[in-house]
């Protein structure tokens, strides 16, 4: 019995020891305040090299913006890192664009310098929102990457996701609707392509 309980200790402390080196960069984002970046705004804080602070924070202003004409006020209020160069985006799981991790505490937005702009603020400020609405455990087993990623886009304007710039059969849309994981959608050869059937 006494090994049985030894057994039982051991392998729940490997799975939280598995489940924290996979979720790194969410707790790496979600510790943000103890780390050397500055609190700039409330929940957003700045690497100490980022110059154009003021420019970044109102491209956040209006991706709120955009989402509140769009789909009502938001209620998330999601960490928000803003990092000069990719080695910054890295440390926190994120490329030169963005990225948004979610936990049970909330939602953490990572923008990179090519994200730091009002579509794709708006666009991750979305993924924060819908993890807040239905709840981290409902976004993580239920909502699909593609409905996620589809949703987000609404209020992304980037022309190369705009509609009248697509250029996809019914057969390619409905093949993204089978991808309900981040590795199916995030393939690589096909992620752009992926995004644009989402849309």
């Amino acid at each position: 019995m006494h090994k049985l309980k030894i057994s039982i200790v051991c392998s729940f402390l490997a799975l939280v020891v598995f489940g924290l080196t996979l979720q790194r960069h969410a707790i790496a984002c979600e510790a943000i305040q103890f780390s050397g970046y500055e609190e700039v705004a409330p929940n957003i804080f700045a690497s100490s090299s980022l110059e154009n602070i003021g420019q970044v924070l109102e491209s956040i202003l209006k991706g709120k913006e955009r989402i509140g004409s769009t789909f009502g006020p938001m209620i998330a209020s999601p960490k928000i890192v803003l990092v000069t160069n990719t080695d910054e985006a890295a440390e926190f799981g994120a490329n030169s664009t963005a990225t948004a991790h979610y936990t049970p505490l909330g939602a953490c937005i990572v923008l990179g310098p090519k994200g730091q702009n009002v579509d794709v603020a708006a666009h991750e400020l979305v993924h924060a929102e819908v993890g807040y609405r239905v709840g981290w455990l409902t976004h993580w087993i239920e909502i699909p990457v593609w409905f996620n990623e589809g949703i987000a886009l609404i209020v992304d304007h980037r022309p190369p996701f705009l509609v009248k710039n697509i250029e996809l059969n019914q057969d390619e849309i409905e093949a993204v609707k089978q991808f309900n994981t981040g590795s199916e959608f995030f393939d690589g050869e096909n992620t752009h392509k992926n995004y644009l059937a989402s849309k």
